[in-house]
């Protein structure tokens, strides 16, 4: 039963990522609107555990089974690599905020949100392209213990 479930830790790892930056960002946002600035230091978990999410679903990705059979795995994968840098840059400038013991002012906390808000365009389209892999293109599907889609072998096993 471990390994069924280790087979399938990226499609498990990866709701974890667009569920926390969705809502860091949302709570972010209404911090921002209602209180015009606020503490890095509410909120701050939130980031911590979406940069986190977002490097093991990066870490779990099983590129093997995309491997020549998709033209868009390249897309889905830089996206997730981005999404991360993000999260963990608007993680970083939390904690510089929080070791400086300083509330964001305005123009920090516009450009703070709008970084935010570019990282959860990231992961949402990080989900989307993962999402037409498996349903549009059967990546990583198998029915009757085969793949619906299997990788390509020969000039793809040399790392791309």
């Amino acid at each position: 039963m471990f390994t069924e479930v280790f087979s399938h830790i990226h499609p498990i790892m990866v709701h974890f990522p667009i569920a926390i930056i969705f809502i860091a960002t949302i709570y972010d946002l209404i911090m921002a609107i209602t209180k015009r600035k606020f503490s890095p230091k509410k909120g701050l978990w939130l980031w911590v555990l979406a940069f986190l999410s977002a490097w093991v679903a990066v870490l779990t990705g099983p590129d093997e089974d995309a491997r020549g059979n998709t033209n868009i795995f390249h897309t889905h994968e830089n996206l997730a690599h981005i999404t991360t840098i993000l999260s963990l840059l608007v993680l970083a400038v939390r904690i510089f905020f929080m070791v400086k013991k300083k509330d964001f002012l305005r123009f920090s906390l516009v450009i703070y949100c709008v970084v935010s808000l570019i990282c959860l365009g990231g992961v949402l389209a990080t989900g989307y392209y993962g999402g037409k892999m498996v349903y549009d293109q059967g990546v990583g599907v198998k029915m009757s213990g085969k793949y619906v889609n299997p990788p390509k072998q020969g000039k793809f096993d040399q790392g791309d």
